[in-house]
């Protein structure tokens, strides 16, 4: 049938499309509209007479249950590099192939739904299913700046600046004050405030390397290729990406006589995302693979009491996972950061979230005389679980300050400084458990559309919320107050903890708002060409739950180290750990 009425368009349309050549239609068919007025119609015909129309002979007639079709289609939409032109960074690179296999597929179907013997009539009942799938795995091309091989061994004297001059490294081990310096006048070349030592043709000596950084540099890659100028833009990676996906779509709809319907409906999709990577190993640091889980269900019934009163009451429920590893669910490898070079390790490598979402509504709609009266309640819960710990094996920084002359800018280099073990600053996430977080919110509402006289329509409403604080199942929550004293020195601030010495579960009380609305339509002219609309509404919005822990710092830590001068002193070194 699909191939029928796929021929009765094309064959239309080819005398709408064809022409001489220049854009001049042919004098068979000098009117292109009274084609696809044909198209349309043949359109019409072929559908009505397979039951697709709701003129449909056969759609009209209740016992003629066999003839009722379920429609719906069956799709498959792929991508192949084999199609596809290489992209220009992958050939300049030097490689002849940039993988790309996409396919997208799926079905719907639709249509009544009867069962004999349980169900009387056959237009009771009506159906919906829908199925897509993924499937993609594509590289990704990407371009990166990591050290060049003398480097690695501490050797700098190739190491340049943005203007192609060498790049001094000093040693902070030779750091002392300069007695002649002058307070009075700005710090420069001709007037240190510490005095420095550049280490010997720009080498660090074998014996000061540290042993932490030249364990991590055996998994980080070395060049492979040269594109930009001072030995920038010397990695390239081509590496793949995997996108999986499957999701269901299905509702069903049942009358009960004239008065009842009732009205279901679900989802359901799984995902996995697996990143790109810039190293082949666990030091690598983009981001963790992902894998996604989503559902939802909500039923609705509708009850028509009257031609003037109608019901509508919902239930629903939605629950949205994720999970996110490091490949294979290796422990986590420490970040370090050292620009300009690519960092390694990566930022929230292992973290699991849910949000979950219950929510009540009910609606009552009458009309009388000239109000039309409407009534509404809605709950809604919502919940978040979540664990994540942003640094689990900590994270460091290396800046140029602690291998520069102090107080002189093109001096020094955040690698030198990790290659000293040299940290400006470094922190850790310690998280044990996770949060659970919820928070609840009520809303009753009224509204009045007042039909004035024939032509004057007035609009009032009020909204009544209660909106509950955000709280932790088992009270796991806590924030500074600047009012509580603090029992080691006596002074105000100090941690206070939800649920404990009169502090409530939420840290914060109940909010109640009322919110109010009014709106006018005028028909000036008094016909329905014109109306004038004017409209006033104020509404309260409740604070989102959040994915993450903030807010647990009694119960989970995050330690920082920070330098008091990244000049001249670490914060941690690297070979001593946290």
């Amino acid at each position: 049938m699909k191939i029928r009425l796929i021929l009765a368009l094309f064959a239309s349309a080819v005398v709408v499309l064809a022409g001489d050549g220049e854009g001049t239609p042919k004098e068979a068919d000098p009117k292109p509209a009274d084609a696809l007025s044909k198209a349309a119609d043949e359109f019409k015909i072929l559908t009505r007479k397979e039951g697709m129309r709701p003129d449909s002979p056969v759609a009209t007639r209740q016992q003629s249950g066999p003839k009722m079709l379920w429609h719906g289609r069956l799709y498959e939409n792929f991508r192949n590099d084999f199609l596809d032109a290489i992209p220009h960074e992958v050939r300049q690179n030097g490689e002849d192939k940039s993988t790309l296999r996409r396919n997208q597929f799926g079905f719907n179907v639709g249509g009544p739904l009867f069962v004999p013997k349980l169900m009387k009539n056959r237009n009771d009942t009506f159906f919906s299913l829908s199925y897509e799938g993924v499937r993609e795995n594509i590289d990704r091309a990407r371009l990166a700046t990591v050290p060049i091989v003398p480097e690695r061994i501490g050797n700098f004297f190739d190491t340049v600046d943005q203007s192609g001059n060498q790049l001094p490294i000093y040693d902070p081990a030779t750091t002392r004050p300069n007695a002649n310096f002058d307070p009075a006048q700005p710090v420069s070349t001709s007037n240190l405030q510490y005095l420095r030592t550049p280490f010997p043709q720009n080498r660090i000596p074998t014996g000061r390397l540290d042993p932490a950084a030249m364990a991590a540099l055996a998994l980080y890659p070395e060049p492979n290729t040269a594109i930009g100028p001072f030995f920038q833009n010397n990695y390239f990676v081509n590496s793949p990406a995997t996108n999986l996906a499957d999701g269901v779509i299905a509702k069903v709809d049942h009358s009960f006589g004239e008065k009842h319907r009732v009205t279901w409906d679900g989802s359901l999709s799984n995902g996995f995302l697996g990143s790109a990577r810039y190293f082949p190993n666990g030091a690598d640091p983009g981001s963790p693979d992902h894998s996604f889980a989503n559902r939802h269900a909500s039923l609705e019934y509708v009850y028509t009491a009257s031609p003037q009163t109608v019901n509508t009451a919902s239930m629903s429920a939605s629950s949205n996972t994720s999970l996110a590893q490091t490949a294979g669910g290796a422990q986590a490898f420490p970040r370090y950061d050292f620009a300009p070079y690519l960092s390694m390790g990566t930022e929230y490598p292992n973290s699991r979230n849910a949000s979950n979402t219950f929510e009540f509504r009910d609606g009552l709609s009458t009309r009388y005389k000239k109000h039309s009266l409407r009534f509404s309640l809605v709950l809604n819960q919502h919940q978040v679980n979540s664990l994540v710990s942003a640094y689990p094996s900590g994270y460091y920084l290396f800046d140029p300050g602690l291998t520069s002359l102090p107080g002189i800018v093109n001096t020094g280099y955040g690698f030198a400084s990790f290659m000293l073990g040299l940290s400006s600053d470094a922190q850790r996430t310690i998280v044990t458990e996770p949060s659970y977080w919820r928070h609840l919110i009520a809303t009753v509402g009224v509204s009045d559309k007042y039909e004035l006289r024939k032509d004057l329509t007035i609009t009032i409403g009020l909204s009544f919320s209660r909106h509950a604080p955000r709280v932790e199942k088992y009270n796991r929550q806590s924030t500074v107050s600047p009012e509580a004293i603090n029992p080691s020195n006596g002074l105000p601030g100090a941690l206070v903890f939800a649920g404990q010495d009169g502090v409530p579960d939420g840290l914060r009380p109940v909010i109640y708002r009322v919110d109010p609305s009014a709106g006018i339509a005028w028909n000036p002219l008094g016909d329905s060409k014109t109306v004038v609309r004017a409209n006033y509404a104020r509404s309260h919005s409740q604070i989102p739950l959040y994915t993450g822990q903030f807010g647990t710092q009694g119960f989970n830590a995050r330690q920082t180290f920070v330098s008091p001068n990244a000049q001249l002193t670490p914060a941690l070194i690297l070979s001593q750990g946290i």
